[in-house]
Formats: structure tokens, C-alpha cells, sequence
């Protein structure tokens, strides 16, 4: 017992926010987190928070040794901590839910200025279909998962409304079959939907749906225009098209209320969402969730994008005007929100989930629905006759292992992160992933000093890169 004590070494896990004369230790591989008072609490804090070294237990008062090997801040000497990040993550991969992303069309009706989509006439058929029930099928037994979830993706997948019904009813009834629960969602621009809202959700069993907006009706319909001959009624503008389409759907499902944010719209943040305040999304029977997000370069294609693009900075000062305006942090999405308390991933982006797939209206499969259309991105290509042959990154999806990149495998933000988007991985963009690695510096102090009642801003304290990359072995 005696030296079994003497054989620890900190976890290269662990991280301390100051919270006045208090500090918060907190253990990403685990999620635990304990605030330490007192006079030797910093001492200890900067002891377990730097490189891994070794730990002298006997001088650990016995009760408080035994809350930090409980909570993952001290580990055994020969412990590997990373393999059971890496185990972790294999196991989620395989455990994740089952998504399938249906690319309905490539067509849009509207032209906004930074999409990047190369629009065609491709489309998925109701010919179609048969072949996704029999995938989806295969996979729901040999995986034994016990739910499938569809997200309906363009271009603007309700202008394919009679590809949705078919494939939908099939779905549905596929699941009913094999005892499997099924749920959808849908990423719209608002401006085509049924007249019978409720009617839809209902049948398509939808329980998300995310509309988008840039802004106030005058950045909006100047960004957000229709294309020539596509408005379905020249009267009315794509905002108020929109804002009447969540209207209504705010009374039988969660709408994410997206709001894309550039160097030309970010003045409209205040207005719009006072604006939704005015028209009640907040107090609905579902209300909305306000969901911020930066207009990027999320693809090659859009490296145009840059020129436009806030700043990592710049949107972290959005991030924080959202938090002071929105009613509720539980009308925030999680990027935003500082409420969500940082636990491990147990899960992984339907991306890398193992029974995930994206649907191109090409029909060729993707694993991220950021790169539907790009022809030289499938995973699986379908052939003229119908069959399926892998391309070219088969192999790098199947084999992504975010614990065996060179700057992931040594990062300590590694359990609650997982190395951020593949898809940037893939593409090698390692400004992307470095502007991830910034964000984790600022956001999970926050998220942890909330979790004690302090809302903590950046401008008292950030994670430092030396506390994010860590050597490996033990200090002398």
C-alpha cells in the first residue's frame, strides 16, 4: 500500500482556473473538477497542472489523495493515458448513432454570395430509394443500433419535397420493422415549405429544424436573393419568407435560428436578435435556439471566403454579446453557450461514425456533408449499372485516429476535442485547426469557472499554448 502511494505522476490532463483566491483544478479525461481553497491550493495547483511529473503521496493529506485519484488528476506511474483516449474514441466511433445524410438536390433558389455549392441539376430520385432502404438496412443489423436519425441536406432539400415523402415513408416503415426508433431534421433557408408546417413535421417525424438568416430583412435580402425567375412569390423577400416559416414552425418543433456572421453583417447582431425577442421565439411552445456561426472557407472551394471571414477574435466578441442578449443560456447552442459543462467525448461527428453516411444527389456517398458535390471526395462512387466502388480517401476515413496525429497526440485539450474536424485534417488546413486550438484556449475556462457560478470573461484568463502542449515524459 505504502508503495503504491509513492507510485503516481500528475495527469498531463489537468488544467486549474483561478477563481479569486480559490482555483478549480479540472481533469479533461475525465471531466472531474474540484475547487481547492487555502493557502497551499495555487502550490498544488501549479504541482498537478504543469508537465507530468512524479507525486510524493505521503505528503498528501489522505482524504484529498484519494479525491484527486478519483478524479483522474493523479494516475499510476505506468498508466498510459492516452490509449485510453484512444480506446475511447475507437469505441465511440463504433457507438455513435446512426445518421444518414440525404443530399435531396444540389439545387438552391437562392444565390447567396458565399456558398459555395456548385449547383447542377442533380437530384435524388425515388428510384432511389429502394437502394438507401437496403444500405440502411445492412447496417442497422450488423451494427444492432437501435435508432437511425435522417437529415435532409442540399442545396435546399424542400425543392425535392416528393423525393423527402418517399424516402421518408420508407425510412419509417423500415424502422417500424426491425424495431429500430427513427427521428429527422432538416437544413432549410425557409422559403419553400408547405403551407401545412405542422402537417410536415408530423409526417416526416422531424425534431430539429435549422433556418438561416444574415442578418437584418435589408443585409438579409440583399445576401439572400432569390435567383432569377426562382422567387415563389416576387412579392414577398426570402426574410419575411423565412421569418414566417419559423413562426410557425416554433410551435411544434426546436428550430436552431442560425444567424451567419461577416465583416459586412456583424452590426446586425443586436438588431436581430432583439428582433426575435419582439416576434416571441424565445417563449414559443418550442423555443428557438440561437445558433451563431461564421461565414468561413469551410471548403477548398471557398477560399474566396478569407477576404470576408471574421477573425477568430472578432467572433469571440460576437460569442459574448450573444451570451448577453439571448434570455436563456439554454436558448444558445453549444458552441456559444458556456453552461454545457466540458465532459469527455464519448461520441464522435456522424462523420466518423461507423454506420454514418452522406447521401450526394450525385448518389455517390460522402463521410461529410461539407464535401457533397466535390467529385473528387466520395468515399464510394456509384456506377452507371448501381454499384458502389470506394474512392480515393476511403481508407483515410476509415483509419482516422485523431490520438496519432503528430500535434493532437500531445495536446491536453485532446479528451474533450478530439482533434476538432477531420475534414480539416483530411485537407491539411492547419490555420483552421490552429483557430480551434485558440478556441479551446478561451472557452473551456469559461465553461469550467461557469459550472461554479463565475462567468468568466477572456480578458481574465485564457489557457496559454504551453498549457495545451505538454512534453510527454515525466519532469525529474
Amino acid at each position: 500500500m505504502t508503495a503504491a502511494r509513492h507510485r503516481l505522476r500528475s495527469s498531463r490532463y489537468n488544467f486549474c482556473v483561478p477563481l479569486g483566491d480559490d482555483n478549480v483544478l479540472y481533469n479533461a479525461g475525465t471531466g472531474a473538477s474540484v475547487r481547492l481553497s487555502g493557502q497551499d491550493a495555487r502550490e498544488l495547483a501549479q504541482l498537478l497542472c504543469g508537465p507530468p511529473r512524479r507525486v510524493a503521496a505521503k505528503t498528501i493529506p489522505r482524504t484529498l489523495l484519494a479525491t484527486l485519484r478519483r478524479g483522474g488528476f493523479l494516475v499510476d506511474h505506468e498508466f498510459d493515458e492516452l490509449d485510453m483516449i484512444r480506446e475511447r474514441y475507437w469505441h465511440a466511433r463504433g457507438r455513435t448513432p446512426m445518421v444518414i445524410t440525404l443530399t435531396t438536390t444540389q439545387d438552391c433558389n437562392l444565390g447567396c454570395y458565399y456558398c459555395y455549392e456548385e449547383r447542377s441539376r442533380d437530384a435524388l430520385a425515388e428510384g432511389d430509394v429502394p437502394a438507401i432502404v437496403d444500405w440502411t438496412r445492412q447496417r442497422l443489423v450488423a451494427s444492432g443500433k437501435d435508432s437511425l436519425h435522417v437529415d435532409w441536406y442540399g442545396g435546399e432539400p424542400l425543392l425535392n419535397v416528393d423525393f423527402i415523402d418517399a424516402a421518408s415513408a420508407a425510412l419509417q416503415s423500415l424502422c417500424k420493422e426491425i424495431g429500430v426508433s427513427y427521428s429527422a431534421s432538416v437544413i432549410s433557408n425557409g422559403t419553400c415549405w408547405p403551407d401545412d408546417i405542422a402537417g410536415f413535421v408530423r409526417r416526416h417525424r422531424l425534431r430539429q429544424v435549422q433556418i438561416s438568416f444574415d442578418g437584418l430583412k435589408p443585409n438579409h435580402d440583399k445576401r439572400r436573393r432569390y435567383r432569377r425567375g426562382r422567387a415563389p412569390d416576387p412579392s414577398v423577400s426570402s426574410f419575411d419568407q423565412a421569418t414566417a416559416v419559423v413562426d410557425g414552425l416554433l410551435e411544434v418543433v426546436r428550430v436552431d435560428v442560425r444567424f451567419n456572421a461577416d465583416h459586412g453583417n456583424q452590426c446586425d447582431l443586436d438588431g436581430f436578435i432583439a428582433f426575435c425577442k419582439d416576434r416571441g421565439w424565445f417563449d414559443r411552445a418550442f423555443p428557438c435556439v440561437f445558433q451563431l456561426a461564421r461565414i468561413s472557407d469551410f471548403s477548398e472551394r471557398a477560399g474566396f471566403l478569407s477576404r470576408t471571414k471574421l477573425s477568430e477574435e472578432e467572433f469571440e466578441r460576437l460569442r459574448e454579446r450573444s451570451r448577453q442578449m439571448v434570455p436563456d443560456e439554454a436558448t444558445l447552442d453549444e458552441t456559444t453557450t458556456r453552461s454545457l459543462y466540458p465532459l469527455p467525448r464519448t461520441s464522435v461527428c456522424a462523420a466518423l461514425a461507423n454506420d454514418s453516411i452522406v447521401i450526394g444527389a450525385d448518389g455517390n456517398h460522402y463521410r461529410c456533408g461539407l464535401q457533397v458535390g466535390e467529385k473528387d471526395r466520395p468515399v464510394a462512387i456509384r456506377r452507371a449499372g448501381g454499384d458502389m466502388v470506394p474512392g480515393r480517401d476511403a481508407a483515410w476515413w476509415t483509419g482516422f485516429d485523431p490520438t496519432r496525429q503528430p500535434n493532437c497526440s500531445r495536446c491536453s485539450f485532446l479528451p474533450v476535442c478530439w482533434g476538432g474536424c477531420p475534414k480539416k485534417h483530411l485537407e491539411g488546413d492547419s490555420h483552421s485547426l490552429h483557430e480551434q486550438s485558440l478556441y479551446w484556449r478561451k472557452a473551456l475556462p469559461q465553461k469550467i469557472a461557469w459550472q461554479f457560478g463565475v462567468a468568466l470573461q477572456e480578458s481574465e484568463f485564457t489557457f496559454a499554448e504551453s498549457d495545451q502542449f505538454r512534453p510527454a515524459s515525466l519532469d525529474p
